[in-house]
C-alpha cells in the first residue's frame, strides 16, 4: 500500500479531525487483534459486532489514528495519544476512501463475479497475468463491501493489474462495488443456483449478476461465457446495448470462434491437457488441476489475460502456472495407495453436478468412493435439491456413498430412486466411527471424491484416511 495522507483522508470520506497527532499512516486496519502499528484504524459496526468498543485496544496495538462515527467517553483521552476522524459513516468512509484510492491508481482493475468459480479464476488469472505483469490480488474470498475496499487500498504501488472479486448475497451489492472499484475489465464466469435462498429463481441471481455489465463504466471491457444460458443472453443484450466502440469478448468451450475457445484433449485425475484458440491462435497446454468444469476458469483466466493485452503466445505458455489452491478440487495420496479429491471449500447444487459429470470420465482400476456433506443457504429448495443430489450421486458410478448433513433423508431419498443398490451410509452429522470404517476398505487404485459445504469441515474425513501430502489449513 502507498502511503496514506491526512489530508487524502479528509478529502475522500468529508470527515472532522478531533485530534491531529499523525499526518501518514502505513495501512489501514479494523481488526484490534492485530499488529497495527502505523495503521489507520476504522471502527467499524456490523450486526453483531462494533470496533467502537476496541478503540482503546486499537491504541495499545500501534494505531497511529482512528476513524469513528461515534464520539465515545474515551476519545477524550485517545486525542491525547493519536489522531481522531469523525465521520457520519465508517464503512462509507472506507468504501469512499478506497474509491479515491482506485481513482489515482494507474492499474487496471478487474472485477469477477459468477455463481461458481470466481475465487478460482481469480487465482489461475493471477497465475497467468504475472507471469509478464505485476498483479495484486487477496488470497481469499475478500469479495463483499468491506473486502473490496480493503483490497483496494492494500494495493502496492508498483502494480499493473488488481483482481477484485465481487460477490453477492442481495441485489444492488455488486452494483455498489462496482462503482467503489470502477472496473476496467468485468466478467461473470457463470449463473447457477448459489444463493438461491435468497433470491428464489435462477433468474433473479441473474439480474444480480448482470449488475457487474451493466454497472461498469463504458469503457470497460467485458468478457461473457457463451456456455451458460444466462450469460449467452447477458452476451445477446450486449450486442445490442453496447455501441461498437465498446471491447466485447467471448469465451467458450463449443464455441470455436469465440475469442478464447479451449477442449479437452485428455482428463486424469491430476491433470487436464486442453487444446483450442486464443484470438486465433492455436495451442495446446497441460495444466495441473482436476475436473473439466475448471475449463471454464481456465477460459476465464485466459479472456482476462488476453484484456489486459497479453499475447495469446504469452497466455499459452503461462497456462500451465494455474494450479488450485487448499480445498478446491485438491488432489491428495492416501498412505493406502488410493488417491482423493478433496474438495470441501464451497458447494451448491451446480459445483456438486459439475463434479459428478467428472465421475464418469474417471478411469479408475479400484473402487470409486463418493462422500458428501450438506450444501448450505439453499432455504425452503433444500430438501428437494438434496433430494436432486442424491439421484445424481446414485447414478454416477459409485461403489459406496456416506452423506451426513440436516437433508440426509432427502438425500438418501434421491439415492434410493435411483436403484444404487451398492453400500450406502447416512448421519445427520459427520461421526467418526463412519469416517473410520470407510477410511479402513481403502486399497491401492481406489479413488475416493469428496465434497460438501466449508462449514461442514469434511477435511476431518481426508484427515482420517491418512494422507500423505495433505494438512489441516485454515481459511485465507
Amino acid at each position: 500500500m502507498k502511503e496514506l495522507k491526512l489530508s487524502e483522508v479528509i478529502q475522500a470520506t468529508g470527515g472532522q479531525v478531533l485530534a491531529e497527532k499523525q499526518k501518514t499512516f502505513t495501512e489501514i486496519g479494523s481488526d484490534s487483534r492485530a499488529d497495527l502499528k502505523g495503521n489507520l484504524f476504522f471502527a467499524l459496526k456490523g450486526e453483531s459486532f462494533d470496533a467502537h468498543q476496541f478503540l482503546k485496544k486499537a491504541v495499545e496495538q500501534g494505531a497511529a489514528g482512528l476513524v469513528v462515527h461515534e464520539v465515545r467517553p474515551e476519545i477524550k483521552d485517545l486525542q491525547t495519544q493519536v489522531t481522531v476522524i469523525l465521520v457520519k459513516d465508517t464503512l462509507k468512509a472506507l468504501q469512499d476512501l478506497s474509491h479515491f484510492s482506485r481513482m489515482k491508481s494507474p492499474s487496471l482493475i478487474v472485477g469477477i463475479t459468477g455463481s461458481n468459480g470466481k475465487t478460482t479464476s481469480k487465482e489461475f488469472s493471477n497465475a497467468v497475468i504475472s507471469a509478464c505483469r505485476k498483479v495484486h490480488y487477496p488470497k481469499g474470498s475478500f469479495n463483499n463491501h468491506w473486502g473490496v475496499p480493503f483490497t483496494l487500498l492494500a494495493e502496492p504501488e508498483s502494480t499493473e493489474v488488481s483482481l477484485i472479486e465481487m460477490g453477492m448475497n442481495h441485489s444492488g451489492e455488486i452494483k455498489t462495488l462496482c462503482e467503489i472499484a470502477d472496473p476496467d475489465i468485468v466478467v461473470c464466469t457463470m449463473v447457477g443456483r448459489a444463493h438461491i435462498e435468497h433470491f428464489g429463481s435462477i433468474e433473479k441471481i441473474a439480474e444480480a449478476k448482470e449488475e457487474i455489465y451493466q454497472y461498469a463504466k463504458p469503457t470497460a471491457i467485458r468478457i461473457y461465457n457463451l456456455d451458460n444460458p444466462q450469460t449467452a443472453l447477458m452476451f445477446e443484450k450486449a450486442k445490442k446495448d453496447f455501441p461498437k466502440a465498446r471491447k466485447v469478448f467471448s469465451f467458450s468451450g463449443k464455441n470455436k470462434h469465440a475469442d478464447i475457445f479451449f477442449e479437452i484433449k485428455k482428463l486424469t485425475m491430476a491433470s487436464i491437457v486442453l487444446q483450442g484458440s486464443i484470438a486465433g491462435i492455436a495451442g495446446e497446454a497441460e495444466v495441473f488441476v482436476f475436473g473439466e468444469h475448471n475449463l471454464i476458469n481456465l477460459m476465464v483466466a485466459a479472456s482476462i489475460a488476453l484484456a489486459c493485452r497479453l499475447t495469446p503466445q504469452e497466455i499459452w505458455a503461462a497456462l500451465p502456472r494455474c494450479k488450485t489452491n487448499w480445498g478446491r478440487n485438491q488432489l491428495v495420496h492416501l498412505k493406502s495407495g488410493a488417491e482423493l479429491l478433496f474438495d470441501g471449500y464451497n458447494a451448491n447444487p451446480d459445483s456438486m453436478k459439475a463434479l459428478l459429470d467428472n465421475v464418469k470420465l474417471i478411469k479408475s482400476g479400484g473402487k470409486k468412493v463418493g462422500v458428501f456433506a450438506q450444501m448450505l443457504e439453499l432455504g425452503e429448495s433444500s430438501a428437494a435439491l438434496h433430494q436432486e443430489l442424491g439421484k445424481q450421486v446414485g447414478a454416477a458410478g459409485f461403489d459406496a456413498i456416506w452423506f451426513y448433513g440436516a437433508d440426509q433423508m432427502a438425500f438418501e431419498a434421491g439415492v434410493k430412486a435411483s436403484k444404487f443398490s451398492k453400500k450406502i451410509m447416512i448421519s445427520d452429522t459427520y461421526k467418526d466411527v463412519l469416517a473410520s470404517e470407510l477410511a479402513s476398505v481403502l486399497k491401492l487404485s481406489d479413488t475416493v471424491l469428496v465434497k460438501g459445504s466449508r462449514g461442514m469441515k469434511l477435511e476431518r474425513f481426508v484427515m482420517a484416511c491418512e494422507p500423505l501430502d495433505f494438512s489441516l489449513k485454515k481459511e485465507d
